[in-house]
């Protein structure tokens, strides 16, 4: 979602469940259609005086007009094809490998939609084999008992922790 892990990984082999703010959609949504955010920020950005946006600069959707707004998890949310595209990356990924040990990794994750990462990961460490969860959250472990030695918490801030194991890697 904050756009980070295409950094690291192409498109191609990530699921944005929530969305991403790289992209923008139509409010109403009106077509099944994301646009990149970037010319538009830039654009905003550009045209700012005293830290406040031009109502011509405000992105409008080309299809209806009305404005476009980040592509992330909301009451207007677009479950288009991309979305769709991207669910079914993931299903196929965890499929192919249920009989494989697998590592799921829950970084950082809130606690305000469970039923999108936490209970899955969850599930999926119950039902598969191999599998093995680590969660790192600075407000306390999500490991729940019945899953035993299949599943380890940290508390610990991700930044923290993730600059310490780069210290470490030097």
């Amino acid at each position: 979602m904050d756009t980070q892990v295409e950094k690291a990984f192409p498109a191609e082999r990530t699921c944005n469940y929530q969305g991403s703010f790289a992209c923008l959609q139509c409010k109403q949504p009106c077509c099944d259609e994301l646009f990149d955010a970037s010319p538009y920020v830039e654009r905003m950005i550009a045209g700012m005086e005293r830290f406040e946006v031009r109502s011509e600069d405000v992105p409008r959707c080309p299809h209806c007009g009305w404005q476009l707004v980040p592509w992330v998890r909301d009451d207007t949310f677009l479950q288009g094809a991309a979305w769709r595209e991207s669910i079914e990356r993931y299903e196929r990924f965890v499929r192919e490998r249920s009989d494989c040990r697998v590592l799921l990794l829950e970084l950082g994750v809130g606690e305000m939609t469970p039923g999108i990462i936490t209970l899955p990961f969850w599930s999926m460490t119950a039902k598969l084999p191999d599998a093995h969860l680590l969660s790192v959250n600075i407000s306390g472990d999500s490991a729940p008992l019945q899953l035993g030695s299949k599943a380890e918490a940290i508390q610990a801030d991700l930044r923290t922790l993730l600059s310490v194991a780069r210290v470490g890697d030097e």
